[in-house]
């Protein structure tokens, strides 16, 4: 057997002009930019999942736990303990953060931090990403829809909010607030994004927690908030690299360059 095996050619060594070739050759132009592109394509549908997967908690929790007459009851004890310890500072604070993260003002910010971020990232980024963030915002208000979870019930609060008769959730206010963090993030980009990373969760969960201590909320409706804003901010960044989506922004010319390891 070892007689016979010792008089094939062998077939694991290439011949030297191979080698030499592939050693020192130049490569060819546009080779380059194969890998960072496998790794771009690779890395859509590994964000995609998970992110579908939230999106898909976020709503079967919404249809399925929310409704719960005795999960409904245990978030009001909360909402009510909250509502008889308020201050006088602490209903100030969480006022001006009801209103910079109310809807409206959110997508004036919105449009604000995406003209001032044009000057990092240009022009066509930034306008993708404004869109990234209007189609999460508008997602938004489908799931308040199709959920149609009313608010606390206001009677039954000592320090009761202004009358509010839209549903609760997931919380517009959380939601806006988490998508502002995220498009800033998005901004800033590499290191820079992951240094304010923390600031940014910060602010996200403080919005969140002032939603629930006016009132406005149920806990359950904030938590919703953030979870979804992750989701679909993520999952809308995805479908935004695909080819059908470049080729359409293509066409109007907001086709963004490419960032080695980035999403819009």
């Amino acid at each position: 057997m070892s007689g016979s095996t010792s008089n094939l050619p062998s077939v694991s060594t290439p011949p030297p002009a191979h080698r030499a070739r592939d050693a020192r050759d130049p490569v060819p132009e546009g080779r380059q930019a194969v890998p960072a592109a496998t790794s771009r394509a690779r890395s859509g549908p590994a964000q995609a999942v998970p992110a579908g997967a939230g999106l898909v908690v976020v709503l079967l929790v919404g249809l399925v736990v929310a409704p719960l007459r005795a999960w409904t009851t245990a978030e009001l004890s909360v909402v009510q303990w909250l509502s008889a310890h308020h201050t006088p500072a602490l209903d100030a604070v969480t006022g001006v953060i009801g209103t910079l993260a109310s809807p409206p003002v959110g997508l004036g910010l919105l449009v604000v931090l995406c003209a001032a971020g044009a000057r990092l990232v240009g022009v066509r980024r930034a306008v993708v990403l404004l869109g990234v963030a209007g189609l999460t915002l508008a997602g938004g208000i489908v799931l308040k829809v199709l959920v149609h979870r009313p608010r606390p019930d206001v009677a039954l609060l000592a320090s009761p909010p202004p009358v509010d008769t839209s549903f609760g959730y997931p919380s517009g206010h959380t939601t806006v607030a988490a998508v502002l963090v995220l498009t800033a993030l998005a901004l800033l980009g590499g290191r820079r994004s992951r240094l304010w990373a923390p600031v940014g969760v910060l602010l996200a969960v403080v919005v969140a927690a002032s939603r629930v201590y006016l009132g406005a909320h149920y806990p359950l409706d904030v938590v919703a908030a953030l979870v979804y804003a992750v989701s679909a901010f993520t999952l809308a960044s995805v479908l935004v690299t695909t080819t059908p989506a470049q080729r359409a922004l293509a066409l109007v010319r907001l086709d963004t360059p490419a960032h080695e390891g980035d999403h819009a």
